[in-house]
């Protein structure tokens, strides 16, 4: 990782100045840039986090990450994988944004970023899964992702898992192939089946609703892709941000 950017601070004021006017000084950047930079969490005051534009400093130490060049700060994305029973609504007690804690988040996590709680708040869930369903999330800052996400015109490619009790007959298996979905077989034992299916978009109930049209029982349904992004390797409940280079 490289070194932050460091300055101390030194001022006659017994109240201090605003945070977001520090780092905008030391930034060289606007005071609505060095807010973002701060509220991403890309800021220590005494090498401890501070999230809060209005925060008042005088002599402490103030350390900018050296990913906040002149304010320029990748707006934040994340993706998780949601259990059973959790919502995609953040006004729900059993919401997604409450497995963002530190100790859910995978190793394989290589941002640096530091998920705030200021920061948490503005992210938006993009394409949620109904409660019972489990699987990729994906929560957002970014305006352009959010519109990508939930673009009807050109729709992201959805892969997901089901498995229906007992087993499919073929029959069964064309009715679950409306024109835009391709289902398939992708193990089956006497007592479950389970399917794969692939189709442009999301809405919450469709692949419930087609497989219960053919009179299965379903047992279970998971996304597991979404475009060109993969759940795996996260475990039930992990969360990871995701790298500028990927694309959905």
């Amino acid at each position: 990782m490289t070194s932050p950017i460091t300055t101390p601070i030194t001022t006659p004021s017994t109240e201090g100045i605003r945070l977001s006017k520090r780092v905008a000084d030391i930034l060289k950047c606007s005071r609505a840039e060095a807010e973002q930079v701060i509220v991403g969490g890309w800021v220590k005051v005494d090498n401890v986090v501070v999230d809060e534009p209005a925060h008042r400093v005088q002599n402490q130490t103030i350390d900018v990450h050296s990913t906040a060049q002149r304010g320029k700060v990748p707006l934040l994305s994340v993706i998780l994988h949601k259990t059973a029973g959790q919502s995609c609504l953040p006004q729900s007690h059993t919401n997604v944004w409450k497995s963002l804690t530190p100790d859910m988040r995978s190793n394989q996590d290589r941002s640096g970023i530091t998920l705030t709680p200021r920061l948490q708040k503005l992210l938006q869930c993009a394409a949620a899964l109904e409660d019972a369903a489990t699987g990729l999330v994906v929560l957002s800052e970014d305006p352009a992702m959010l519109r990508k996400l939930l673009d009807e015109r050109t729709p992201l490619e959805h892969e997901m898992l089901a498995e229906v009790q007992g087993s499919v007959s073929p029959d069964q298996l064309h009715d679950m192939c409306p024109t835009g979905l391709k289902t398939s077989i992708s193990s089956a034992t006497p007592e479950k089946t389970g399917l794969r299916m692939a189709f442009k978009g999301y809405q919450p109930g469709y692949a419930a609703g087609v497989i219960e049209n053919t009179g299965l029982r379903l047992i279970g349904l998971k996304r597991v892709r979404m475009g060109r992004v993969l759940m795996a390797p996260l475990s039930p409940g992990q969360w990871r941000a995701l790298m500028p280079y990927e694309r959905f």
